[in-house]
């Protein structure tokens, strides 16, 4: 599916009567071109990605996107054919986005594109060709929808006009706002557990928390630290843990199936994400459903969700010492915790619980 939201957009909207196909890479080597997933059709084209997200090339590979584009063209265009298919949602404007610009020039079907994070900043750090890219694929666009407001504003100084933009951000499920409920109450003496699950990228930052363990473990040292996920990073993190000689309160868990992800947000006490960039991230939404306290990345998606002091922390990209004050200065206030899960609850309820998320699609969907 190339994103586990995707995976759950296409099922609730096939569980609201719409007959969905599914066009993505294919990424790992033990995927299947075709499968048939509770009646969603999911087809992958091919150009040696050999088990190699996008994103983990510290430069572009231009052979492989020429390979990815002519496949992924073809495939995409095979597809809405023998579907029959009235309109086509992209998901990332760079890359895929000119695939559906170019089928949806041939077949004159509606397009919808929703900018994630990733194409638009590979947009906004080129002044050249990729940047002209994503321009026109926004253009010819028929709807845009950006998964968070600093993203919407971006995009309208680039020249695109605003009525055929939407906010919707990727959503979460009821099973994460229910592990939230179930959540037992930390006794007062209890250990706390502090939780990273983004991929271990060097968009991710994962070594600030590293480097900010010691600082902690000083003043607490029974705190244990999870760091979820897998990625380039993995080994020079492990180094970097043993080099501080921190193992015994560090444990990397390695990629944990998405279904397996809110019993163990639950048991965390405290999220921490350091991101250094970010769409909206769907992980710090899991997170506060959950109800463990999140301290992430003062960034301007973060912003959107968090009031530093109020619901979580907020804190500088780059400043170990101060994120270690901060997960510090959470242990000790247990009151703020607690009162700061019911508030994160609630507005994860209001604004990015998948079925109302999902209405908001079908409206538009149904007004093109």
């Amino acid at each position: 599916y190339r994103g586990i939201f995707i995976k759950k957009m296409a099922s609730l909207l096939q569980k609201e009567g719409f007959r969905i196909s599914v066009v993505t890479p294919k990424i790992y080597n033990k995927s299947r071109y075709f499968e048939k997933e509770n009646e969603i059709k999911i087809y992958r084209f091919p150009f040696f990605a050999r088990d190699k997200l996008l994103i983990e090339h510290h430069n572009i590979p231009y052979l492989r996107m020429i390979l990815y584009y002519l496949t992924g063209f073809f495939l995409t265009l095979y597809v809405l054919l023998k579907n029959r298919c009235h309109l086509i949602h992209v998901h990332w404007a760079i890359p895929t986005g000119l695939i559906g610009v170019c089928v949806v020039n041939l077949l004159k079907k509606p397009l919808v594109v929703t900018i994630h994070g990733s194409d638009l900043r590979m947009a906004m750090n080129n002044t050249g060709f990729l940047k002209k890219i994503f321009i026109y694929v926004c253009r010819k666009a028929s709807h845009l929808n950006c998964v968070s407001e600093v993203q919407k504003k971006e995009i309208e100084q680039l020249g695109i006009r605003n009525k055929k933009m939407s906010m919707i951000p990727m959503g979460v499920d009821e099973a994460f706002l229910e592990a939230g409920r179930n959540r037992e109450r930390k006794s007062k003496d209890g250990f706390f557990t502090i939780l990273s699950n983004r991929n271990l990228l060097p968009i991710y930052n994962v070594s600030l928390l590293i480097r900010a363990i010691p600082i902690i473990l000083k003043e607490k040292p029974e705190v244990k630290f999870l760091i979820a996920g897998d990625g380039s990073d993995r080994e020079i993190l492990g180094r970097e843990v043993k080099a501080l000689n921190i193992n015994s309160s560090v444990k990397f868990l390695g990629r944990i199936p998405h279904q397996e992800m809110p019993g163990l947000l639950a048991q965390a006490d405290i999220y921490v994400s350091t991101s250094l960039y970010d769409g909206t991230s769907v992980s710090l939404l899991e997170a506060m459903a959950c109800g463990a306290f999140p301290i992430v990345t003062d960034i301007p998606s973060n912003r959107e969700w968090i009031v530093d002091g109020k619901n979580g922390f907020l804190v500088p990209t780059k400043e170990a010492e101060t994120l270690a004050s901060r997960i510090l200065g959470a242990i000790h206030d247990q009151g703020f915790l607690e009162r700061s899960k019911l508030e994160n609850q609630l507005i994860i309820e209001k604004n990015a619980f998948w079925p109302i998320n999902i209405k908001k699609l079908e409206a538009i969907y149904s007004s093109l």
